[in-house]
């Protein structure tokens, strides 16, 4: 078993219920104040880095049951009360999601893209400036982490995940509805416009290191800051502006690119004589609607019996190790971030109300 695969799942699954709280808490139009205090909490306990920084440590991936402890205790970090019926709810939808972009992912690189998406949605959801640098310093441990491992040690690490999140199989509405589940909850892997082909390069580059290899050679993606990273999978599915914003640039671009063809043929048909008629040059304004579809997810919520890992070591050289000043700094934000943290918090928000049309 792969020593590099907890990051990604807790990371993501993080991510991924981030993504669900921010859905529902607009849907419900809780007030903003609350609304703000609740992202800001989560995404503050998701990132503790006493829960954080033994996730980075090189040790057999963590167990399903362990991880969705560890969540649920982040979600109950915030201001809203947890059931057993709304943890369920919840861990369904992260668990698919992350399920199905890890199945879609097309080689080592997306899967770091895809983390980085997340920590984007994070870093988007979250007002506090300590909870920004927070992101900042998780971004910067991800990038670290996995540029020194190779392409296969990557895929490997992905391949384990995918074990551990096997006997889930749950029907998830947007999904559903989007064309990339079928009825049984297995996935449909449409064609994107990411596309790594890791497996027919894979002789070349698994044992290359990630950040030993231009970007370009795989398809792009960045891993800057803010960058961009390409690929769709890990952003928030149920923004209204998922995938429009990527078809729409595409699409322009070409509109752009047609429109000047058009426009030199016009005047080189008028230098020629051949048209009678004057030409004027097209001009184009696109005006973008602001309007706001709300998703509402369903998933039925036929789990089986979660999966446990198989702790097997990997005894391999050369694993990076992390960083401690990382630690540090994620502590002093941490601290900053938290100094009032118990004063004058009631948990009066109740999650299965946020849940209550996620069937």
């Amino acid at each position: 078993m792969s020593l590099y695969s907890t990051p990604i799942l807790y990371l993501n699954m993080g991510g991924e219920m981030l993504y669900v709280l921010r859905q529902r808490l607009k849907a419900q139009k809780i007030d903003i104040d609350k609304t703000v205090q609740v992202l800001d909490e989560v995404t503050a306990a998701l990132l503790n880095p006493k829960v954080l920084s033994p996730m980075f440590e090189e040790s057999p991936m963590i167990g399903m049951p362990h991880l969705r402890t560890i969540l649920e205790s982040v979600a109950l970090s915030s201001i809203m009360k947890l059931d057993a019926n709304s943890m369920d709810k919840l861990f369904d939808l992260m668990t698919m999601m992350v399920k199905y972009q890890l199945t879609a992912a097309s080689g080592p690189r997306e899967i770091v893209l895809i983390m980085l998406n997340h920590i984007d949605g994070m870093r988007d959801m979250v007002s506090d400036v300590n909870a920004q640098k927070c992101v900042t310093l998780v971004q910067e441990m991800v990038v670290d982490f996995y540029s020194c491992l190779t392409f296969d040690e990557i895929w490997r690490a992905r391949q384990s995940c995918l074990r551990g999140l096997e006997s889930y199989n749950v029907r998830v509405s947007i999904l559903l509805r989007r064309g990339l589940q079928n009825e049984d909850a297995s996935f449909n892997i449409t064609p994107q416009r990411y596309d790594e082909r890791y497996m027919e390069h894979k002789g070349t580059l698994a044992t290359l290191k990630i950040k030993d290899v231009s970007p370009e050679t795989c398809c792009g993606g960045s891993f800057d800051t803010f960058g961009d990273r390409k690929t769709l999978l890990g952003k928030n599915i149920y923004l209204p502006t998922y995938g429009i914003m990527e078809n729409a640039k595409r699409d322009s671009q070409q509109f752009l690119r047609d429109c000047g063809v058009k426009a030199e043929l016009g005047m080189l048909a008028v230098q020629l004589g051949t048209e009678e008629t004057s030409y004027e040059r097209p001009f184009t304004l696109n005006l973008l609607s602001n309007v706001d579809d709300e998703n509402v997810n369903n998933a039925n919520n036929e789990t089986d019996s979660e999966g446990k890992s198989v702790n097997q070591k990997n005894a391999e050289n050369g694993e990076p190790k992390l960083n401690e000043d990382y630690k540090a700094k994620l502590d002093n934000v941490y601290a900053d971030f938290f100094e009032d943290e118990h004063e004058g918090l009631t948990r009066s928000m109740d999650l299965l109300d946020l849940l209550d049309e996620l069937e």
